[in-house]
């Protein structure tokens, strides 16, 4: 007898679908998967800023501060101190073990890194005249460390980064891939940020020197000789006028007195 196979009405290994549709499909949900993904890194970066390590933030900043090249200042480091004195024993700053760099570029800014870094480019102490100007500025970049602004800057890749630094410690191979290829540092903060960041180093100044002078006069003569033009210092920050006005009116509320300021010593030029 012969024997006649019956044939399949169906294939498993055969999509009854167009492969292109199916494509279309996979595709799709990768975008949403990683749509997703990026979400909840924004989603979770204040979470995480606030309650990072100081131990994996230093690796952080270790990580940053290589695209922020500078030489270390002693000068800088002690104005930094002087400040730091006047913050109460339990501030988390304490924490911190500060370093100030210098680097060598024409623009007038400086930047608060993770890990107690921070960087003064030499275009600023080219325009600062007083010890008292100098220090609102450094006051200003402990305000962002203050509120955790520094970690906030490197974007949605922080959580992903701090949770390999805490998994794997901060020198292993899997860290410094995620350090390397997701961690952005953008050097621009927010008005509400920029704002917060100036009350706190209004109020450590007054501290330091038992007045406001020097608080805004640094501010206003850039903005004067700058005229249409800004400096890079104000190109990511609140417009000058502004910021000198939330100034002003947080010495007055305060009751501060602007009184003299101090000449700047002869170590700090460029």
């Amino acid at each position: 007898m012969k024997f006649t196979p019956k044939s399949l009405e169906g294939n498993v290994n055969v999509a009854e679908t167009h492969p292109l549709k199916d494509l279309l499909w996979m595709s799709g949900g990768m975008v949403l998967l990683l749509g997703l993904l990026v979400f909840a890194l924004g989603f979770g970066a204040d979470l995480v800023a606030s309650k990072a390590p100081i131990s994996v933030e230093s690796w952080l900043g270790r990580q940053v501060l290589q695209k922020f090249p500078g030489q270390e200042s002693t000068a800088l480091e002690t104005r930094l101190q002087s400040l730091l004195a006047g913050l109460p024993a339990d501030s988390p700053l304490h924490q911190y073990a500060f370093r100030v760099f210098v680097a060598k570029t024409d623009e007038v800014n400086a930047v608060a890194l993770p890990g107690g870094n921070i960087v003064v480019y030499s275009g600023l102490l080219k325009k600062v005249e007083s010890e008292n100007e100098l220090a609102m500025v450094l006051a200003h970049e402990l305000g962002h460390f203050a509120h955790r602004d520094h970690l906030r800057a490197l974007g949605r890749g922080l959580g992903l980064a701090v949770a390999t630094g805490l998994l794997f410690g901060g020198d292993s191979e899997a860290s410094n891939l995620v350090s390397n290829t997701l961690l952005t540092f953008q050097a621009q903060y927010s008005r509400s940020q920029e704002a917060a960041a100036d009350q706190y180093g209004l109020d450590l100044l007054a501290k330091r020197y038992g007045h406001a002078g020097g608080a805004t006069t640094f501010f206003t003569r850039l903005a004067r000789q700058a005229g249409d033009k800004l400096p890079y210092l104000f190109a990511s920050h609140p417009h000058p006028q502004s910021r000198i006005d939330d100034l002003n009116a947080r010495i007055k509320t305060r009751h501060y007195a602007v009184n003299g300021v101090q000449p700047l010593a002869g170590d700090i030029r460029p």
